[in-house]
C-alpha cells in the first residue's frame, strides 16, 4: 500500500509553520494513542503513521528532502525503521523498564507518561516534554532552530494538612507520592514547632531526570484550634470563670495540649488577667514555651431588686475606680 503524504497524515498545509506541525501532532497523538484506544482496530498502525510523519516534518533537514524528493528522499519505510525511536530518546534517563500493555519499546511505558494520574500534569505536560525538545522527538534540534532548553526541574512540592497538636508536638505521617509514574509510600517526619507554611526538605525523594533524583519539599498547612492561639512558642487560652470564682477564688480545670490541669484562680482576679502554666507551650529544638490562661469573668445577667440592693451595698463598701489611671 502506497504511503500517504505526510502533510495529509498530520492534516496541515505544505507551508505550515513548525509550531502548527507540533500542535497537529500533539492533538493526533493524544487522539490515537493505543492505550487511550484499547480494543479499537488499526489504532497502533495509525499512531505509528503519525509518529513517522512527525519525525520527518519536525526536522528541517528531513522536511526539505521530503519536499524535494518525497518519501524516497527520507528513506521512509526502510527495513528496520522504528517510529518509536523518538519516544525512546525522549524518555532516556527517566529510569526503570517500561510496563506498557502495548509493545512500544523497552524504555517506554504508559505509566512513564502519567495520563493525568495523582501528581501528574496530564497529556499536555507529557507531550510538551516529549515532543518540544529542540523541535523534534528525542531532543535533537533541527538545523536552523537552535534554542536554549530550560533546565529540568526534578524537585517536587507537596502540601500536607496537620492538626494544631501535631504541629506543636511533632508527628510522623505516611505519605503517598507519585515518583516516575509509580505510587510510593514514605514516612515523613514533621518536627515539633512547625508553623502554617513551613517547608520540610526530603533529599533524593523528588522526581528523576538527567541521571539524578530531586528533592521532595513538604509544605505544612496547620488547622486552627478551637481553643488555643499560638504566639511563637507560647499558647494562649481564654478561660471563662464566674464572678463569684473571680471574687472569692477557686480551683478550676484548664485544658492543655497534654491533658487537663488543675488551676488556682486567686481571689480578686480581674477579667483579662493572665495565669501562666509553665512548659505547656509549643516544642521546638528541645525547648518548650508556656501556656497562658486568660481569665474571662462572666457576670449574671438577670438580677431582681434584692440582688441589686446587695450589690450596691458591696459597691458602697468596696468602691472601685477602674478608669482612674486612664488618660482618655
Amino acid at each position: 500500500m502506497a504511503k500517504r503524504d505526510y502533510y495529509e497524515v498530520l492534516g496541515v498545509a505544505k507551508n505550515a509553520a513548525a509550531d502548527d506541525i507540533k500542535k497537529a501532532h500533539r492533538r493526533l497523538a493524544r487522539q490515537f494513542h493505543p492505550d487511550a484506544n484499547k480494543g479499537k482496530p488499526h489504532t497502533e498502525e495509525k499512531f505509528k503513521e503519525i509518529q513517522e510523519a512527525y519525525d520527518v516534518l519536525s526536522d528541517a533537514e528531513k522536511r526539505a528532502k521530503y519536499d524535494q524528493f518525497g518519501h524516497a528522499g527520507v528513506g521512509a519505510g526502510a527495513p528496520g525503521a522504528d517510529p518509536f525511536e523518538s519516544f525512546r530518546r525522549a524518555q532516556a534517563g527517566r529510569g526503570g523498564p517500561g510496563r506498557s500493555s502495548w509493545n512500544a519499546g523497552p524504555n517506554v511505558s504508559v505509566e512513564d507518561f502519567d495520563f493525568g494520574g495523582a501528581g501528574g500534569g496530564g497529556w499536555n505536560d507529557i507531550f510538551e516534554q516529549v515532543f518540544s525538545q529542540g523541535g523534534r522527538p528525542g531532543g535533537r534540534a533541527g538545523r536552523g532552530r537552535a534554542r536554549a532548553e530550560p533546565p529540568v526541574n526534578v524537585d517536587v512540592e507537596h502540601t500536607v494538612t496537620i492538626t494544631f497538636e501535631q504541629a506543636a508536638r511533632g508527628t510522623t505521617l505516611p505519605l503517598q507520592i507519585n515518583r516516575d509514574g509509580r505510587i510510593e509510600t514514605i514516612d515523613v517526619k514533621v518536627p515539633a514547632g512547625v508553623k502554617d507554611g513551613s517547608r520540610i526538605r526530603l533529599r533524593g525523594k523528588g522526581g528523576y531526570a538527567g541521571g539524578q533524583h530531586g528533592d521532595l519539599y513538604i509544605t505544612t498547612k496547620v488547622e486552627p484550634h478551637p481553643w488555643f492561639r499560638r504566639e511563637e512558642l507560647d499558647l494562649y487560652l481564654d478561660l471563662p470563670v464566674s464572678l463569684y470564682e473571680a471574687m472569692l477564688g477557686a480551683k478550676v480545670e484548664a485544658p492543655t495540649l497534654d491533658g487537663p490541669v488543675s488551676l488556682t484562680i486567686p481571689a480578686g482576679t480581674s477579667s483579662g488577667a493572665k495565669l501562666r502554666i509553665r512548659g505547656r507551650g509549643v516544642e521546638r529544638a528541645g525547648q518548650r514555651g508556656d501556656q497562658f490562661v486568660v481569665v474571662r469573668v462572666m457576670v449574671p445577667k438577670e438580677l431582681d431588686a434584692e440582688d441589686k440592693r446587695m450589690i450596691e451595698q458591696i459597691a458602697h463598701k468596696h468602691p472601685l475606680e477602674p478608669r482612674t489611671d486612664l488618660r482618655w
